[in-house]
């Protein structure tokens, strides 16, 4: 499977060329994109991204190619058949900046699943109540202790979170994913 840039560079990288937004949220409007069931051969996602963190202006070829990666890489880890898609946080960093960068992640993949998504009324009562529960998550209290009970609390939530995106994906983003995934590898 393959690995995620260091977040620190990534966030480095974005700041360099003014976008001021968490790579993880980043990550989560790409999954969230992927998860409603963006055509992956559409190339879409970089026009949806320009619009939404750069007031639709073309982006640099560096943070082009951080994007493609990114992409390539949620796609791959929504295809596993070990489900080892992995949220993209900064698990160096204290459990308050990982809480911060999660409901950053929580609010990039509504993002990105409001933007293609309209149909509400057609989901599942499983979708419905992710949606419902990640805009709950996105009021979450980011002041974290640094002990062993707040550390298995963040730990909980970010892996509903991360199989919550699978059950959308597998519901929703399937079917779109499936008859191109392989030319995206």
């Amino acid at each position: 499977m393959s690995e995620f840039r260091d977040y620190q560079q990534a966030q480095l990288l974005l700041e360099q060329h003014d976008i001021y937004i968490a790579p993880a949220e980043v990550h989560g409007t790409i999954s969230g994109l992927l998860a409603c069931g963006l055509n992956i051969e559409e190339q879409e996602y970089l026009g949806l991204l320009s619009d939404v963190f750069n007031d639709g202006q073309k982006f640099a070829a560096p943070l082009k190619e951080f994007f493609a990666e990114l992409y390539k890489l949620v796609v791959a880890h929504f295809n596993d058949p070990e489900h080892h898609f992995e949220l993209y946080l900064p698990l160096e960093e204290s459990l308050s900046d990982q809480a911060n960068a999660l409901v950053a992640w929580v609010s990039g993949f509504l993002l990105g699943f409001g933007l293609k998504q309209k149909d509400y009324g057609k989901f599942s009562a499983d979708v419905k109540e992710v949606i419902g529960d990640f805009s709950e998550i996105t009021k979450l209290d980011t002041h974290f202790d640094e002990s062993e009970e707040d550390k298995q609390a963040l730990h909980e939530v970010i892996e509903y979170i991360r199989v919550s995106a699978l059950l959308c994906f597998a519901e929703l983003g399937k079917d779109a994913a499936s008859s191109t995934s392989k030319t995206v590898h």
